[in-house]
């Protein structure tokens, strides 16, 4: 199984939600227990409130864990970035519009359009990955055709 692509920063994030996330789950099993002594649970707002919050927590870790477990870590300011690359802030201009867009090629699970985080596995990401400053090329969408010209290319440093 080919692990996915996830920044260092993306990799620090989600082990920090993981820790965080196991301290809430072992409140929600404290007060699922006070909840229990309090007697019939089948009507017990507390302990029914409790056990959902543990069940939801459970859920956020499996996921989390799973991208622990199967993301390679990558150190972006050791890879080039004279290209497009992993990690890459690249800024384009949409020849049909002639506005100015940027983007971040990160991994699948550091995505986030508000930010215009992309994913090196999607398909404008992939178009993207090995381009050079001032080179153009056509990305087609939904059958909408783009033409992007490359203006610029940088590590993107994270805050």
């Amino acid at each position: 199984m080919q692990k996915d692509l996830i920044t260092k920063h993306g990799y620090e994030k989600i082990v920090v939600e993981f820790k965080a996330l196991l301290k809430e789950k072992s409140y929600w099993v404290k007060e699922k227990e006070i909840a229990a002594q309090l007697g019939d649970r089948s009507e017990n707002a507390e302990y029914i409130a409790a056990k959902e919050q543990i069940r939801n927590a459970d859920k956020r870790l499996r996921f989390l864990d799973r991208i622990i477990k199967n993301s390679e870590v990558i150190d972006i300011s050791q890879i080039p970035h004279e290209k497009v690359n992993f990690g890459s802030e690249v800024i384009v201009e949409d020849l049909n519009t002639d506005e100015l867009k940027t983007f971040i090629i990160v991994g699948t699970n550091e995505t986030n359009p508000n930010e215009n985080k992309i994913s090196n596995k999607s398909p404008l990401g992939r178009a993207f990955l090995k381009k050079e400053v001032d080179e153009e090329f056509v990305f087609e969408i939904n059958g909408k055709i783009i033409e992007y010209k490359i203006v610029s290319i940088k590590e993107y440093k994270f805050d």
